[in-house]
């Protein structure tokens, strides 16, 4: 068997793993789906740099930011399939809302709900933050350290600019006081989605001021630049390229 049909064929395996099928009536394009298969699904979906777990996390975020409806439904049911719990793959959603904003997050969830419905899942509908203003204020500052470190209050993070700073406060306290300490997903999981989610949009500030903050917080430089490249096949080819021009450039300021 040639190299190539190897990789044709553990591309089409992995493809079935995600839930995508062999014959979609969709698809009618000649010769499509063995080209997706050998580039999108083995070269690069395949990869093993991140565990298949891991790797959902940066491919329903790039699908929550497109609104693919399809194929996010396919998606949410292969995650779960592969032991992605349920809450998990919502926290995944909810944490792109701050990248792409509420109407893609909201469509993604009522996605998930009707897979969740289909599989007899439920979840606990518990009491909510019982944390006070003050609370949710020092428990931002301290995720934003421990993220951060010292460049916690760079850019539009700065205290000093007051027209940045308006909307930057709400988002210490609401961001990293709340969202970013829901169960669910912890810290090194919502960096990997921070990660997907500034390189779908294009936001190469905050994507270069991530790329190091990640590194405290468990990821390997291999596993930031590895969160950029599973968006490829559920974003953008060059989008993802550019992205990890910005990575590449602001890990090799860190030791």
């Amino acid at each position: 068997m040639s190299l190539r049909k190897e990789q044709n064929q553990r591309g089409a395996e992995y493809r079935r793993i995600l839930g995508q099928p062999d014959n979609d009536p969709g698809l009618i394009a000649p010769g499509y789906r063995s080209f997706v298969d050998e580039f999108f699904h083995d070269g690069i979906g395949a990869r093993t740099v991140l565990e298949m777990s891991d790797r959902f996390i940066p491919i329903l975020t790039a699908l929550c930011l497109n609104s693919s409806s399809r194929a996010t439904k396919r998606l949410i049911a292969a995650a779960l399939d592969h032991s992605l719990p349920p809450r998990t793959i919502l926290e995944i959603f909810i944490q792109a809302a701050l990248y792409g904003g509420l109407p893609n997050t909201e469509a993604a969830l009522q996605i998930a709900s009707e897979v969740f419905e289909t599989r007899s899942i439920e979840l606990a509908d518990n009491a909510g933050d019982q944390r006070t203003l003050e609370e949710l204020d020092a428990d931002g500052a301290r995720i934003m350290e421990e993220l951060h470190g010292i460049r916690r209050e760079g850019g539009y993070a700065s205290p000093n600019n007051p027209v940045t700073f308006a909307l930057y406060q709400t988002a210490i306290r609401h961001g990293y006081g709340n969202l970013w300490m829901r169960p669910g997903l912890d810290l090194r999981q919502r960096t990997l989605c921070a990660i997907a989610g500034f390189t779908c949009i294009k936001l190469h500030g905050s994507l270069r001021k991530f790329a190091v903050s990640a590194l405290n917080v468990g990821l390997s430089k291999d596993e930031v630049a590895e969160a950029a490249i599973q968006t490829a096949p559920w974003n953008s080819l060059p989008i993802a390229l550019d992205a990890l021009t910005v990575i590449s450039e602001a890990l090799d300021t860190v030791e």
